[in-house]
């Protein structure tokens, strides 16, 4: 099992293999085992950018190496980088450089890159490590008996009045007590899910609290499968061991807030359920 950053991180090798032609999409969604609408969703979430501005961004960061460091013709920059014709290519290029590459080139002139992305570092016993930026989140808070059900469908009926943000937010949840302070007991009173808004979201654009969750390094593993396979929910746990044993074995430390999530994920089957676990720890040395 994949964590989302493993799936993304695929994704982006393929383009980077295959940069000297179209690669599509749901080329790579299908290489990443993704649906085409969670992988665009993610692709967006994790990387900032969009997966065809990304592809463009690196030929063209390519083709810049190429265009200072080489004597090779543009035509030959512009094959090697995937476009079709020298024309097209001197368009792109001028439209994120601001000039013609030739003019570019006799100019000495330089330019930022777009570089390849590397989203997990090193995956250790199916953990990876990486950083979540500061968020500005609306909650949803959910008690007993069934707290995971009712603060999901409060966050859903609110996601239905703004399907613009249902298409591109992430969604997190951790237990909390009675006073809706983080929990950390599985038999806590309630549960909250925190959904991801964009930048500029204003209070009187929503009726829910916006709050903003801060940054944070954090062990990531991947869990999937089903309390009618597993009522005791024996899977969870084994995640949470996962976690825990590798921060040990790693010689890293959790953070003194203790601050976990859980994200919902397509699962695999539909009778199924996926998470990606997260807990926080100090910021490696």
């Amino acid at each position: 099992m994949l964590t989302i950053y493993e799936q993304i991180q695929i994704a982006v090798d393929f383009a980077e293999a295959a940069l000297n032609r179209d690669v599509t999409a749901g080329e790579a969604a299908a290489a990443a085992g993704m649906s085409l609408r969670s992988f665009h969703r993610y692709f967006v979430a994790l990387t900032g950018y969009r997966f065809g501005q990304y592809v463009r961004r690196r030929r063209l960061s390519k083709a810049l190496d190429s265009i200072e460091q080489f004597d090779e013709s543009v035509l030959e920059i512009a094959v090697a980088a995937g476009y079709g014709s020298h024309e097209a290519f001197t368009r792109a290029f001028k439209k994120e450089y601001g000039e013609a590459p030739l003019r570019f080139r006799r100019s000495g002139m330089t330019a930022a890159r777009t570089d390849r992305l590397n989203l997990t570092g090193e995956v250790i016993m199916g953990v990876v490590t990486t950083t979540l930026p500061e968020m500005t989140v609306v909650a949803f808070d959910g008690f007993r008996p069934e707290p995971e059900l009712a603060a999901f469908r409060s966050m859903k009926a609110w996601l239905d009045k703004h399907p613009g943000i249902a298409a591109s937010s992430r969604s997190f949840g951790y237990n909390i007590d009675r006073h809706g302070e983080r929990g950390h007991e599985p038999e806590n009173e309630g549960y909250r899910l925190i959904v991801t808004v964009p930048e500029g979201f204003t209070q009187a654009e929503s009726d829910v609290a916006i709050v903003t969750e801060r940054s944070g390094a954090f062990v990531v593993t991947a869990i999937e499968g089903s309390f009618t396979d597993d009522p005791s929910g024996s899977w969870i746990t084994e995640g949470w061991r996962r976690l825990r044993v590798m921060v040990e074995q790693q010689g890293l430390r959790v953070h003194p807030a203790n601050r976990w999530f859980e994200e919902a994920l397509d699962p695999s089957l539909p009778d199924r359920m996926r998470f990606d676990l997260y807990l926080e720890i100090e910021p490696p040395e």
